[in-house]
C-alpha cells in the first residue's frame, strides 16, 4: 500500500525522466526542419523587353501580278466582226491590225462624201469664174456695186459648201478606218473577247493590251489599314508559283476611292528588277513594311484578355505577373501592333500566359 510520501517520490522521479525526453524531441524536430529547403513556386515564362529590338510592323496581303500599263481595246464604230488576227497571249507591235468589222456601209458613206466634194468643187469653181468676171465689169463701170456684191456672196457660199463637203469626206474616211482595230502600243494581249461573226457596239470593251513589260503587284487594302500605308512604303513580294523568288518593291499608287462593294482600296506596288520568270496573272504575297520606327509590335502569343474582355498582356514587375490593358492596331506576320499601354523597357510575357493570373510569381 502506497503512502502519500511514496506517491510524491514517484511523481518527482517521473518529472526528472520527462524533462530530458522533451529536450531531445525538440532538438530532433528542429534538426529535421533545417534539412528541408523552401520550395520555389515561381512559374518560368518566356519574355521580350519592349525596345530591345527595333520593331517594324509588317502586314501580309494577297495580290496578283498586273502590267503597269493596261489598255482596254474597243472599236470606235459598231458592226459585225469579219476578221480576228490575234489571240490572248500574243505579242503585238504598235500599229499591228488586231481585228476588222464589216465596212461596206462605211465605204458607201465615203463614196457619197467624195461625190458631194466633187459637186461642191464644181460649184465653187463656177462661182469663182463669175466673181472674177463681175469684178472686171465693175472696174469698167458696166455693172453696179450691188450686182458685184451678190456675186461675191455666191462665191463665199460655194466656198463654205466645199469646206463642208470636205469635212464630211474626212469624217466618212475616219469612220471607215475605225472598222480596223490596230494596237496602240507594243505589248501582250491579256484579253480578247470577240469571235468572227459577233456584232459589237461602238466603245464596247473587247480586249486588254499590256503595253511594255513592267509587271507590278496589285493588292486590296482594307479600309481600316489605309492610314498605315503610303506611297513609297517598302514591300517584299513573293510568288506562290515561284517559292524561291522574292522581289523587293515599293508602293507606287493608292486608289483614292474604295471599291463600292468590298470597301477596299487598290494599291499598286512596283517591282524592282523582277526576274523573267514572273508572269502576268501570278498570285503574290505582299509584305508591307510600315515606315514608322516607333511602332511597338509584340508576338500574338502574348495577347490575352482582361476581366472586361479587352486586349491585355502580362508584364513582369517585382518578380510577379501583372495584367496590363493595351490598345491594338494592325495584325502583322505572327505579331500585332500595340498603339498604347506599353512603354519602352516593359517586360512582356510571351509564352506561359495560360498558367498565370494577376500576381503570380514568375521567373524568366
Amino acid at each position: 500500500m502506497l503512502t502519500t510520501c511514496t506517491f510524491r517520490r514517484y511523481k518527482s522521479y517521473g518529472y526528472a525522466l520527462l524533462l530530458p525526453l522533451l529536450f531531445l524531441s525538440t532538438t530532433l524536430l528542429a534538426g529535421c526542419g533545417s534539412e528541408e529547403p523552401t520550395k520555389d513556386i515561381s512559374i518560368k515564362v518566356r519574355t521580350i523587353t519592349v525596345g530591345d529590338v527595333a520593331s517594324t510592323a509588317n502586314a501580309n496581303y494577297a495580290g496578283t501580278v498586273h502590267n503597269r500599263t493596261e489598255t482596254n481595246l474597243a472599236f470606235q464604230v459598231g458592226g459585225r466582226i469579219i476578221n480576228k488576227y490575234v489571240t490572248v497571249g500574243d505579242t503585238v507591235e504598235a500599229g499591228q491590225v488586231l481585228a476588222q468589222i464589216n465596212n461596206i456601209d462605211t465605204i458607201n458613206q465615203v463614196v457619197n462624201a467624195e461625190g458631194a466634194v466633187s459637186a461642191a468643187q464644181s460649184a465653187y469653181e463656177l462661182a469663182l469664174v463669175n466673181a472674177n468676171r463681175y469684178r472686171q465689169l465693175y472696174a469698167e463701170q458696166a455693172i453696179s456695186k450691188l450686182q458685184l456684191d451678190q456675186m461675191e456672196n455666191q462665191l463665199r457660199a460655194a466656198e463654205a459648201q466645199l469646206q463642208q463637203a470636205q469635212a464630211s469626206l474626212n469624217l466618212s474616211s475616219n469612220q471607215n478606218n475605225y472598222t480596223t482595230l490596230v494596237a496602240p502600243e507594243s505589248g501582250i494581249m491579256t484579253a480578247f473577247n470577240i469571235e468572227v461573226g459577233q456584232v459589237v457596239a461602238a466603245g464596247q470593251n473587247i480586249g486588254t493590251l499590256a503595253a511594255g513589260n513592267e509587271p507590278e503587284a496589285v493588292i486590296a487594302l482594307p479600309e481600316q489599314e489605309l492610314s498605315s500605308v503610303q506611297v513609297g512604303t517598302d514591300a517584299t513580294v513573293t510568288f506562290w508559283a515561284l517559292p524561291d523568288v522574292s522581289v523587293q518593291g515599293v508602293v507606287r499608287e493608292i486608289s483614292p476611292v474604295p471599291d463600292p462593294v468590298a470597301r477596299t482600296y487598290t494599291v499598286k506596288i512596283s517591282l524592282l528588277n523582277p526576274p523573267p520568270s514572273v508572269q502576268l496573272g501570278m498570285t503574290t504575297n505582299v509584305i508591307l513594311k510600315h515606315p514608322s520606327s516607333q511602332t511597338i509590335s509584340i508576338p500574338l502569343t502574348a495577347l490575352i484578355k482582361d476581366n472586361t474582355g479587352n486586349p491585355a498582356v502580362y508584364i513582369i514587375k517585382d518578380g510577379k505577373a501583372h495584367v496590363t490593358p493595351i490598345q491594338t492596331g494592325d495584325f502583322g506576320d505572327n505579331s500585332i501592333v500595340v498603339t498604347s499601354g506599353l512603354s519602352q523597357g516593359d517586360i512582356v510575357i510571351t509564352a506561359g500566359t495560360q498558367q498565370l493570373q494577376e500576381g503570380t510569381a514568375v521567373k524568366q
